[in-house]
């Protein structure tokens, strides 16, 4: 019988061993946080997470009936609120600006990162194919993936006469930039390159970088073989999983995980040097027993380096679960933000946050741009942020200081117990804001008699306003969940400071409900769809797709037209709607603006000066990244994906598929 006792207690000991085995993890390479952390979602085994979640739930219960303090959490009284100014503002930087003294430069014949370069500003300075001659622009190739698995959301990227790209299958792909023509293919375990991939040469050797999922590749660009001294046999094992294309400076190749964290390795051996941990910890632990939430504010959208200076800028999304702020008061810092990092010193230098307390999926969804603007008759560098918003947010460069004026007007409380909303949100005047960004009875849909009865009827005694925080069992209408703008971000001509951006006016109707369990005493679920009328058209006025022209030295919008048609709508004698998106725009010297993504399935041209179409040409499945521009042998090109679209398949009837198009001029043009 002592033996069996041993026995009990020996496995007890191991169990609860492991338990702490899991909960603990150890890291010395952090340079903001401690070597050892202890943290429940550190469990990986399906069975002690459950266990451990158990655990901790019975705990949160307890310490809310029992403590009077966490009760208090639910309490939703806030006599500060009444007191309070109804805007507030964060002047603009008035002097001691960055001045400009390297100048970023747009693309010339090769596009060497998703994105077009470094700095993530997407524009050409070729301008071979202009507005003289863009309606002799004709298809040169198209290039055919042997399966189709997904969507691509990243754009090629060009050089030494290739193209290399993700491929509609687990594969990335090298193909002849001239001819379309196949020359390697690197099969993945996973998704490869979801947003990006980095070419990269030294002396007379050439490379490519890219994440799949938790999976850091380089591989030869010559012949797609691995390369066998960066980690192991060409491959870094990620702890976390990492969607966007890297940057370098100098001899550090950097990355950023949903963790989430920016981690820097080695160029050459592919050896972790360090982490920096992108989350703000709470001082408190528990708010109304339970665990503080760090999940979210993840990197998803992308990366820039200003490589003279040594700097990463990030941009990260929301905190957190959609619609439910409860487990995470304050203003969850980090998420929603642009944030600067020093990587030669190891340490942030800024960071600027747009929404705080999100309750709404307002990521910042693309990657900062660096660029340079007019200021006082100077020249300065700036970082520019697209947001769902609809917002640009400037800063300089070096301080993080908004370039114009960033005002806040006071957002509603809520009526959720313990969702504690920020008191302030933006509401800007300069930069005009690209999109709609504030839903009311105005904006419904007037395409029809019938389709405005039926969105008064669909909205009757929903919420919707000025940031208006989610209710229990209440629709809550707004504007931005898909954006304004999204993971395609902004295309910017260095040369004059001038944004072109795709976007769309979508409504969408948010439900947030409790969850009735012995120990989910107060956990919520949220639903969310696209507001949408008896005929599937959005539920709001048009233009629902708009292309706009941003003139970031005064913040004034220049033009804004739709993107996108219906053709029925049209043949009906309604003006030009526009679409949802997911495609992108690419500017060029030539006064030119390429842009896709639309439910039409067309990839367009535009005049970059007022924006009419100049050309368009029929693709076979929605345009699914933003057009790549590149030149070989004095001629011009524009290749991009035609894949389909995930995003747009949630609402509307949307085939997936497989080519890459590429287009020239014809012969003797």
């Amino acid at each position: 019988m002592k033996k069996v006792k041993k026995f009990i207690y020996i496995l007890i000991l191991i169990f609860i061993s492991l338990i702490f085995f899991e909960i603990i993890s150890i890291s010395t390479k952090y340079v903001n946080r401690s070597t050892f952390n202890i943290d429940v979602n550190n469990v990986r085994i399906p069975l002690i997470k459950k266990l451990v979640r158990k655990i901790d739930n019975f705990y949160a219960f307890s310490l809310l009936k029992l403590s009077k303090k966490h009760q208090e959490h639910l309490n939703q009284q806030d006599k500060k609120f009444e007191d309070l100014p109804e805007y507030k503002t964060l002047s603009a930087k008035k002097n001691n600006f960055t001045i400009s003294n390297f100048n970023e430069k747009n693309n010339l014949d090769e596009w060497k990162r998703s994105h077009g370069n470094h700095s993530s500003n997407r524009f050409s300075n070729l301008s071979k194919i202009n507005l003289s001659n863009i309606k002799n622009l004709d298809l040169v190739w198209k290039y055919e993936f042997s399966d189709i698995n997904r969507d691509i959301q990243a754009n090629p990227v060009i050089a030494n006469g290739k193209i290399f790209t993700p491929t509609t299958g687990n594969k990335v792909i090298s193909i002849n930039a001239a001819t379309g023509k196949k020359i390697w293919e690197y099969q993945t375990d996973s998704t490869p390159a979801r947003r990006g991939i980095l070419f990269w040469s030294y002396e007379n050797k050439s490379k490519i970088y890219f994440c799949a999922e938790k999976n850091l590749i380089s591989l030869n660009a010559e012949n797609g073989k691995l390369e066998k001294n960066f980690g192991k046999n060409g491959i870094v094992k990620l702890k976390n999983r990492c969607k966007i294309s890297p940057v370098i400076i100098n001899n550090n190749l950097v990355i950023a995980t949903v963790e989430p964290a920016l981690e820097v390795y080695n160029l050459n051996n592919g050896k972790l040097l360090w982490k920096y941990y992108l989350k703000k910890k709470s001082e408190k632990k528990r708010y109304g027993g339970k665990r503080y939430d760090y999940s979210g504010g993840n990197p998803w959208g992308g990366i820039s380096a200003d490589t003279k200076r040594g700097i990463v800028f990030i941009t990260t999304g929301n905190a957190g679960s959609y619609f439910n702020g409860v487990n995470r008061p304050d203003d969850n810092k980090h998420s929603n933000s642009i944030i600067a990092i020093d990587i030669l010193n190891k340490k942030k230098l800024w960071d600027f946050q747009e929404i705080k307390h999100d309750i709404w999926n307002f990521d910042i969804p693309a990657p900062p741009i660096l660029t340079s603007i007019r200021k006082n008759n100077i020249n300065i560098d700036v970082v520019v942020a697209v947001s769902k918003t609809g917002n640009t947010i400037i800063l300089d460069r070096l301080s993080g200081e908004p370039i114009f004026d960033f005002r806040e007007k006071k957002a509603p409380r809520s009526k959720i117990p313990g969702e504690k909303t920020s008191y302030y949100q933006p509401f800007l005047d300069l930069p005009e804001p690209f999109s709609k960004q504030f839903f009311s009875k105005s904006e419904i849909s007037n395409i029809s008699t019938q389709s405005t009865n039926y969105i008064k009827n669909k909205i009757k005694n929903s919420n919707y306003g000025f940031f208006e925080p989610h209710e229990i069992d209440k629709q809550n209408i707004f504007f931005g969940f898909h954006g304004g703008a999204e993971w395609m971000g902004a295309s910017i001509n260095n040369n004059d400071g001038m944004m072109y951006i795709t976007s769309h006016n979508i409504p969408t109707v948010g439900n947030i409900h409790e969850v009735e369990n012995k120990y989910s005493y107060y956990k919520y679920y949220s639903e969310f769809e696209r507001l949408l009328d008896q005929n599937g058209y959005p539920g709001s006025k048009p233009p629902w797709g708009n292309l706009s022209a941003l003139d970031l030295n005064t913040g004034k919008i220049k033009w804004q037209v739709p993107f996108g048609e219906y053709d029925e709508l049209t043949k009906m004698g309604i003006p030009l709607t526009g679409t949802e998106n997911y495609g992108g725009a690419t500017g060029t010297a030539g006064n030119l603006i390429f842009a896709t993504g639309t439910l039409d399935k067309k990839i367009r041209a535009f005049n970059s000066n007022n924006g009419e179409e100049v050309w368009s040409y029929q693709l076979e499945y929605v345009g699914s990244g933003p057009p790549s521009i590149y030149s070989i042998n004095d001629e011009q090109y524009i290749v991009v994906a035609s894949t389909g679209s995930y995003s747009l398949s949630s609402a509307y009837n949307v085939d997936f598929g497989n080519l890459l198009y590429c287009f020239k001029l014809k012969k003797n043009e």
